[in-house]
């Protein structure tokens, strides 16, 4: 049965659909800012779901798959299209995402040792950073539709370079970081 928290999965996992598809098929003259509007609320539901399960103690089988999986999807599939139209470099999103399935596959191992690897505060940085860099990229991405165009004056390659850089390095360090204090599941298994 689901809850509110597995509920707030339930849309993001929507969004994560929703996303692409207003991206990719350049909706009329306002993909770019519902895509923008939907990553945000995306975005929040992960704080919230999260907040909610543990402050409720409402934590599911079905939340602890489902929430860390729907929000890798996610950044993922925005990194790409924000990829594909050459706005961040392919080699960082390939970073980020083999960073997520580093720390999946660690998840993994764990579980099959009946151990849980939650988030810690690198990986809750890193989950920040990602949303600031894709909230930023799809802003300007969107700066050439009529209810957008208005902050075309964020586009400013040199603030872009750098959100990209602290992204990329917190992604990187977190990575490391979980794999460092997570050695030894590598090792038994």
């Amino acid at each position: 049965m689901l809850n509110i928290p597995n509920y707030l999965t339930v849309i993001r996992i929507i969004g994560s659909v929703c996303i692409p598809i207003l991206l990719l098929f350049e909706v009329k003259e306002t993909g770019c800012f519902w895509a923008l509007i939907i990553f945000i609320f995306c975005s929040v539901t992960d704080f919230l779901d999260g907040y909610i399960a543990r402050k409720l103690n409402l934590v599911t089988d079905f939340g602890k798959l489902m929430d860390p999986l729907v929000d890798k999807i996610l950044t993922s599939a925005v990194f790409i299209i924000l990829s594909k139209e050459d706005m961040i470099p392919a080699w960082i999103t390939i970073t980020i995402i083999s960073r997520e399935f580093l720390v999946t596959g660690l998840r993994l191992l764990a579980s099959n040792q009946g151990k849980v690897l939650s988030a810690d505060s690198l990986g809750k940085w890193k989950t920040t950073s990602q949303i600031i860099v894709a909230s930023y990229f799809l802003t300007i991405l969107g700066s050439n539709e009529p209810i957008l165009k208005y902050l075309k004056f964020i586009n400013q390659p040199m603030f872009g370079d750098l959100l990209i850089i602290i992204c990329t390095t917190i992604t990187v360090i977190s990575g490391w970081s979980y794999l460092s204090k997570n050695r030894e599941l590598v090792k038994t298994s």
